[in-house]
């Protein structure tokens, strides 16, 4: 018998969608898949569809009419992530299960979205992402007799603590070393048939027959030392018999079950779960997010510059490598709290021994110029996913960046105990040929370098204030932060590059930006792009090249602290 509703997503930026649909997918029970084929035992498909979401099939609409001519088609149009939350909210708080077309039938407004007659998986790391899909790469699964990926991988670096999804009973555990493929793992029974497996831990501290919490420590990550992460299997009993999956082993799919942080608290409190303890991550950092500009593009600081920095009453500038002490000392008279962190950009030339021990040869007069004076935080390179600033010239990958970045910080980290080296931040976007590299992609790759660093940078640009309330553009730091719960960020490069906006209107905007970021623990400093510059940057700059302050300045100035 068919399915009543699947939720259909793109399969670009998947995860992304998964979050935006959680309370809707929650309340109705609605299972959720990036895969179209999977879609037509279902009667109504409900399909996101955004443009270019699905570059496999194309115009998705039409793909699925020709393919499944008697499903009901719920076509959801949307440009963001963050419209599709609010369009399936209203759904939900009408009772509007299949949008406008289901209103006249509609029953009364549900009371509330949530129910407490079903099972609710709460994250099991303090790593809120997904890494690899239920149902991804048949092609390797097949071998096992599976139709794809029989759980979801969930990001969970060496040693990372592993919490039950949900209350019950574990019934078997395996603590010893095996040829098992889920290698060290828990298993736990909840109500209704419902069993979650917790594999590649390298650590378990929980026993056959404990009770057990949802959010309750059972173990520690690390179980594979290759890919330190979580693997975690949903079953539910006789799923396979009647026919609920196409797996064996009763196996199904726990993504559509997973509870976010957007709406942990409302699920909590539908189930009666006392509120988690507030954990406070022990940040290196006690002041709240400064308020900063980065300094002149193609120079060094000019009389004007400092005329911006006094007037929009700054507590931080992001200076150059070759910034002169002159100038670092004539910013510490504007302000004796004044926080200065340095820029090590450097690209040596084609065909140059590019190796860590060269490009630090190349540096280090600036460095130590700079380290006697006093200066102990140093962003290391610049946008590396970008043509301009080294990727697919000097370095071809991630992986490739994040090994040359690690030696060039275990180098440096030897040479300059007090200094703190920040991995640089990258352009958030997706693949552009030839000129970067997809924001996630680079991030994947260099994951083991981002670990290691003493802090983050973030660069969250936008051009609107949609893009500026975007995950992908202005709040690209809440991205970071998801994948590094724990590393204390700074927010490199920031700014509005929309040449049609007037700057009274930017100033009024990042007011408010650096407000928000205020309330943001563990940031230590958002620097705006860019006071002035000798070339460029037109959007961006706070000044002309006269040295007559723009109102972007003048408005930051006026914030309240």
């Amino acid at each position: 018998m068919a399915g009543e509703q699947i939720l259909l997503l793109p399969r670009v930026d998947y995860f992304k969608w998964v979050r935006a649909v959680q309370k809707y997918a929650l309340h109705y029970g609605v299972g959720i898949t990036p895969d179209p084929v999977k879609v037509g035992g279902y009667q109504t498909v409900t399909a996101v569809i955004t443009p270019d979401g699905y570059p496999h099939e194309g115009n998705i609409e039409v793909w699925l009419r020709r393919r499944y001519p008697n499903i009901k088609l719920d076509a959801v149009h949307v440009a963001s992530a963050e419209r599709l939350t609010e369009i399936l909210s209203q759904r939900v708080e009408k009772n509007h299960r299949y949008g406008q077309s289901a209103a006249k039938n509609a029953a009364q407004p549900a009371a509330n979205p949530f129910q407490k007659d079903r099972l609710y998986l709460f994250w099991p790391t303090d790593y809120p992402t997904i890494s690899q899909s239920f149902g991804a790469h048949p092609e390797i699964y097949s071998q096992y007799g599976l139709p794809g990926h029989e759980g979801i991988d969930v990001r969970a670096p060496q040693d990372a603590k592993i919490y039950a999804c949900a209350p019950g009973e574990v019934y078997m555990v395996e603590d010893e070393e095996s040829d098992h493929n889920y290698g060290k793992h828990v298993r736990i029974q909840h109500p209704n048939g419902y069993r979650t497996v917790y594999a590649n831990l390298s650590e378990v501290v929980v026993e056959v027959g404990d009770a057990v919490e949802a959010r309750q420590l059972i173990g520690y990550a690390g179980g594979d030392p290759d890919r330190p992460h979580l693997h975690l299997t949903l079953k539910k009993d006789e799923a396979t018999q009647s026919g609920e999956t196409n797996y064996p082993g009763d196996v199904i799919d726990p993504t559509p079950f997973m509870v976010y942080a957007q709406i942990e608290e409302e699920v909590r409190e539908v189930l009666g779960m006392p509120k988690p303890e507030e954990h406070m991550a022990n940040y290196p950092w006690t002041r709240p997010c400064l308020v900063g500009v980065a300094a002149r593009e193609g120079g060094d600081l000019q009389d004007a510059d400092f005329e911006a920095i006094v007037q929009a009453r700054l507590e931080a500038v992001k200076v150059n490598r070759d910034t002169s002490i002159p100038t670092i000392n004539r910013l510490r008279e504007t302000s004796s709290e004044i926080f200065l962190l340095a820029q090590i950009f450097h690209l040596l030339g084609d065909g140059v021994d590019w190796s860590a021990a060269a490009w630090i040869d190349a540096v280090r007069q600036d460095l130590d110029r700079l380290y006697r004076a006093d200066v102990r935080y140093f962003e290391l390179q610049r946008l590396p996913n970008i043509q301009q600033f080294g990727w697919n010239r000097f370095w071809y990958s991630g992986e490739v960046f994040g090994e040359w970045w690690l030696e060039v910080f275990q180098t440096l980290r030897g040479e300059y105990p007090e200094a703190r080296f920040g991995f640089p931040g990258v352009m958030p976007g997706g693949q552009v040929p030839g000129r970067r590299l997809d924001a996630q992609v680079f991030l994947d790759g260099a994951d083991p370098a981002m670990l290691e660093a003493d802090w983050l940078g973030a660069v969250c640009y936008w051009n609107s204030a949609a893009g500026r309330e975007s995950e992908e553009e202005g709040r690209f730091y809440e991205v970071i932060r998801r994948r590094y719960p724990e590393k204390l960020l700074f927010i490199t490069e920031f700014g509005n590059t929309n040449q049609h906006l007037r700057a009274a209107a930017k100033g009024e905007e990042y007011q408010g930006y650096y407000q928000r970021l205020r309330e943001v623990p563990g940031i230590g400093a958002a620097f705006a792009q860019v006071v002035s510059s000798a070339s460029g940057y037109d959007a961006l700059v706070w000044r002309s090249e006269r040295g007559e302050l723009n109102e972007i300045a003048l408005q930051v100035g006026k914030r309240e602290n």
